[in-house]
């Protein structure tokens, strides 16, 4: 049972503590409501490249006696690096504490400083609606409450250290992280502050769609028409939305679209890309068709120009004790959507992050035609690693239980690496389960989805490549057949590319068939033990070896 937890805002109702956790399972199934005029958000970009953070439940139990409503809900700010790759629990609350107490999680704003991190959080006081703004300057895991005011107040963090707007029909600008607002008679520029200081975007759609863009806080703006195929309007409370980029000029609009028709409509979710201030757009993202019931994708722009996230998350049913925890799932694109670089899943079930810790920083590498090297760190744990259970091409081990599936195991290792050959044409989902020396077995963490696709010209490339001696302790000779080597580059396991100065040396030799044999000499006895990748430049194609130091 997989039900969309992310990307359902959470409504506070505090009449009655009961009545709470009856009505809970109802507001989590709500779809956020991404207004153009405010920041209210679920997932923001952090002041360095790769980091995003998001708000959400984490996980929840039902009542042991009346099992339809909620006894436990716990929610979560997440800080999510390396592009996706790793995913910690900054900070945590119990959904049914007083937001005037304890902060709740709701949501997430940055600004240009490292590590700052602000959180704001709507709800009902007296009869009335109030706004309260808090500040962590460690990355989420520790929060200053900074104000509360009566009213629906917007926020706006923008792309300036310490700068933060509130708006409720008049701007307030604090330039101490929301220590002290003052009145001003300007604005952030839009919905979406830009990269310079008094820039900002908007997205308005009524008879006509336009993208709006001021340079001077508000004070004039530029409209630019968008056409149709590129925003629609609002479906299931999920309005168009837009994200600066990481050049001055890129903006980046997203948008549900109906098929069908508008009352009963199958669904998509699209993400257009502009690099001349809205001028003109291009798609650099599409979604499969949606269903209500599942996850749907979230947005964001990274600071890195070209690169850019889809969040998606599922709520994962748990049986002992019965409940869901949420799973998160990160594909991380380049080239403004043209490379889609992997797909990293996080499973965080209620023990995620303490002792009994998964591993969350899982890559692969292709290493040939037909096998996949992966690698790991060690995860963050007290306890004694016993071995590590790679899976391939299944999913949760709870889920497996529940329908009687068989699992299929790669293999059992107990180093941080493992290689799985022989792979025929396909896509491959890998994950690593740990087990611990005290029988403590942690759940699958971050996924990795490789694709094994062999063409003919690569498998004629492959064929006649031949490098020896592998395994070596030092000289490594590559030879190649009838094509051109034009040139060898060698990475370790964790892609990073091996400089090799002055060991490479070219020989030319006639065979006795009348063609010609190029071979290169390469050096690599000064390298740790351990596995390399030696990618070979011809003229049909670039063709990757494993090999092996000792």
């Amino acid at each position: 049972m997989k039900k969309n937890i992310f990307a359902k805002k959470i409504q506070h109702n505090h009449k009655s503590y009961i009545m709470k956790k009856i009505f809970i399972l109802l507001t989590l199934l709500f779809i956020p409501t991404l207004f153009i005029f405010s920041q209210n958000r679920i997932v923001a970009r952090g002041a360095e490249p790769g980091e995003l953070y998001l708000t959400g439940a984490w996980y929840g139990i039902y009542n042991p006696i009346m099992p339809w409503y909620y006894d436990t809900l716990q929610t979560a700010i997440y800080r999510i690096t390396e592009n996706g790759k790793k995913l910690t629990i900054q900070y945590d609350a119990d959904y049914f504490a007083n937001p005037e107490i304890i902060m709740q999680p709701q949501h997430i704003l940055a600004d240009a400083t490292a590590g700052v991190v602000y959180n704001k959080s709507n709800y009902s006081k007296n009869s009335y609606p109030y706004t309260s703004l808090w500040v962590s300057f460690d990355y989420g895991k520790n929060w200053i409450f900074r104000e509360e005011n009566i009213g629906s107040n917007g926020y706006y963090a923008a792309n300036i250290e310490g700068l933060i707007y509130r708006a409720y029909y008049i701007f307030y600008e604090s330039l101490d992280y929301g220590f002290t607002f003052s009145e001003v008679d300007y604005g952030p520029g839009g919905s979406e502050p830009g990269l310079q200081n008094g820039e900002g975007f908007s997205v308005w759609y009524t008879s006509n769609k336009l993208l709006r863009y001021s340079n001077d806080f508000g004070n004039t703006f530029i409209e630019f028409p968008i056409d149709e195929q590129f925003v629609f309007g609002q479906i299931w409370g999920r309005f168009p939305d837009v994200y600066r980029g990481g050049l001055s000029g890129e903006v980046y609009v997203s948008s549900m679209f109906p098929y069908n028709n508008q009352y009963n409509p199958d669904v998509k979710y699209k993400v257009s890309f502009s690099a001349d201030t809205g001028h003109t757009f291009r798609h650099v993202y599409e979604s499969e068709f949606l269903d209500p019931d599942k996850s749907f994708p979230i947005f964001m722009s990274d600071r890195e120009p070209g690169v850019f996230y889809i969040v998606k998350s599922y709520q994962v049913e748990d049986f002992n004790p019965w409940g869901h925890h949420t799973k998160v799932c990160i594909e991380y694109y380049r080239d403004y959507g043209e490379t889609l670089v992997g797909t990293y899943c996080h499973d965080v079930h209620k023990n995620y992050g303490k002792t009994c810790e998964a591993v969350n920083n899982l890559v692969s590498e292709k290493c040939g035609d037909n096998c996949v090297l992966l690698s790991w760190s060690e995860p963050e744990s007290s306890l004694p690693v016993e071995e590590y259970w790679v899976y391939r091409n299944a999913e949760s081990r709870r889920q497996k239980a529940e329908s009687r599936m068989e699992e299929e195991l790669a293999g059992i290792t107990t180093g941080t690496t493992f290689l799985d050959e022989n792979l025929s044409n396909g896509s491959y989902e890998y994950y690593v389960v740990v087990h611990y020396t005290n029988n403590c077995i942690s759940d699958s963490s971050n996924h990795v989805v490789v694709n094994i696709e062999v063409g003919i010209n690569e498998r004629e490339n492959v064929d006649k490549i031949i490098i020896y001696p592998n395994p070596t302790t030092g000289e490594l000779r590559i030879t190649n057949y009838e094509l051109r080597i034009e040139g060898v580059e060698i990475y370790d396991i964790y892609g990073k590319m091996i400089e090799i100065p002055h060991c490479v040396r070219n020989d030319v030799i006639p065979s006795v068939a009348q063609r010609s044999e190029e071979s290169r000499t390469i050096n690599i006895a000064h390298l740790s033990k351990g596995i390399y990748f030696v990618k070979i430049a011809t003229e049909k194609g670039i063709v990757t070896k494993k090999v092996i130091k000792y």
